[in-house]
């Protein structure tokens, strides 16, 4: 399981299974390690929905994942973009170098010592030379349905999200584990075999 950390937070991704085509993910928000959803309110009561991992998440993609390259796609090209799994069961959008909400700050720049005013003048200079830092900074936030809740019988709009905030170390190591992990997932299941016989 490839994990995202933000301080205590965390976003675990992991491949789960493969099934008639259907590549099937699980992820939860942890913090501390400890869930943040109350799974009592999330759906189970069948062979679906009873595999989700506790105070966690389901989403498939068909096929073909495609998250890792949405990732790498974001690592290269600094630009904000969104994945969506196959059924709208869960957004991960990635803003490079914006904070949430994306509007034009409030706040009013009171002192700066010179200190801070080298350091950031530096960072832009570094920024504007090699262009991609290790300290670049992301903003994720991560969109889950209604629908995963109890009672749901529709994909709603509307559900809860999630943000935190990354530099591109942490980004390109979550999607370097991912990539592994899912060489493997496709070995242990056999993804290139059954896609070739069914293309």
């Amino acid at each position: 399981m490839a994990v995202l950390q933000s301080g205590n937070l965390s976003f675990d991704f992991q491949f789960a299974e493969f099934d008639d085509g259907y590549i099937r993910y699980k992820f939860s928000f942890l913090w501390r390690d400890e869930p943040v959803m109350n799974d009592a309110i999330l759906k189970r009561g069948n062979d679906y929905w009873d595999k989700r991992p506790v105070g966690g998440f389901l989403a498939d993609e068909f096929r073909e994942e495609i998250f890792v390259p949405f990732l790498r796609r974001i690592l290269e090209e600094d630009k904000a973009d969104y994945w969506e799994s196959l059924d709208p069961d869960v957004t991960v959008a990635i803003y490079p170098d914006e904070y949430f909400p994306f509007l034009k700050s409030h706040w009013v720049l009171l002192h700066e010592s010179e200190e801070q005013k080298q350091e950031r003048e530096a960072q832009l200079q570094r920024k504007k030379e090699r262009g991609k830092l290790p300290d670049d900074s992301y903003t994720i936030i991560v969109f889950v349905d209604a629908y995963n809740f109890k009672g749901e019988g529709v994909y709603q709009g509307d559900g809860f999200s999630l943000q935190m905030m990354v530099n591109r170390t942490t980004l390109e190591a979550f999607a370097d584990a991912l990539a592994r992990e899912y060489e493997e997932f496709k070995k242990q299941f056999k993804v290139d075999e059954w896609n070739a016989e069914n293309d």
